[in-house]
């Protein structure tokens, strides 16, 4: 049977449509296996990370005094009781990505030991005890000239080994964890505003390292979710009005004195906008 330039059209066009169609489901089937498949309740979550995770020294803590801080009212504990997922919280002060990897910290041991095939979720916050972020706002802190002494050659060589490092990381979890996994980084909330902010004791220099620091690691983050296609929860950019000088309700990190939990570290306002952010990531992914 003969087929005329009308129906050739029409055929090729049937051929294209299909063939998206197929693409489009490729495409579908390769995010929602990145993504995980959709969370139920009682799922398995394993919360990762350093103090920013653990809601160091923030009232209530876990019980049995562990030296890693861990807060019952951390983003973590937050996320899991409103979605009702079953929390193993590994994070804890003073790690950093290696300690979530493959390295001990004291008796710990590492992170990803937590996840196993059952895990449904993973959230992460760490990285910032790779560049220092931390160390370096408390001794700013406490020296207005810290950024004359500061070694930048040490910073640059450090977080230009940050993006391995997280990556390594999520492919390891991934690994563990394959394929119904859902992964959210959370970025460290921006601690250094673009204003004035007393709260924080910085010298104007000290006040530019400090918040080159968290622009980068915020930077690192976003660049990692990207290209590892893992979600994102990310504080940093929705920083304003939230710093250390805001009034206390809209505060979401502290300067040099905190009154519930440590300096330079998220608020409990701060933990409860992080786990807001987690939870809407999850539910639009």
């Amino acid at each position: 049977m003969m087929t005329g330039s009308s129906g050739r059209v029409g055929l090729i066009g049937a051929l294209c449509a299909s063939l998206c169609l197929l693409v489009q489901g490729a495409s579908a089937s390769a995010s929602s296996a990145h993504h995980g498949a959709t969370l139920r309740a009682r799922s398995k979550y394993v919360a990762m990370g350093s103090s920013y995770a653990a809601g160091y020294r923030i009232t209530p803590q876990e019980p049995g005094g562990s030296p890693c801080g861990r807060s019952l009212v951390s983003y973590p504990h937050l996320v899991a009781t409103k979605l009702q997922l079953h929390l193993k919280d590994v994070s804890c002060a003073g790690a950093v990505t290696a300690n979530a990897l493959n390295t001990p910290q004291g008796t710990a041991p590492p992170q990803i030991d937590a996840v196993t095939s059952r895990t449904r979720l993973v959230t992460m916050t760490i990285g910032g005890n790779d560049v220092k972020y931390v160390t370096t706002a408390g001794q700013c802190g406490a020296n207005s000239a810290c950024a004359s002494t500061f070694d930048n050659a040490a910073l640059d060589a450090n977080f230009a080994k940050l993006p391995h490092s997280l990556t390594k990381l999520i492919r390891a979890i991934r690994a563990a964890a394959a394929p119904r996994v859902k992964i959210v980084l959370v970025t460290y909330p921006r601690l250094v505003p673009k204003t004035s902010c007393p709260a924080l004791n910085f010298s104007a220099s000290g006040k530019h390292l400090v918040g080159s620091i968290g622009a980068r690691l915020e930077k690192v983050f976003v660049a990692v979710a990207k290209s590892t296609h893992v979600l994102i929860a990310d504080p940093y950019r929705l920083a304003a009005g939230h710093g250390p000088c805001a009034p206390a309700s809209k505060r979401w990190i502290t300067g040099l004195h905190a009154t519930n939990g440590a300096p330079y570290h998220p608020t409990p306002a701060g933990h409860r906008e992080m786990a807001r952010l987690v939870e809407r990531a999850i539910a639009n992914s």
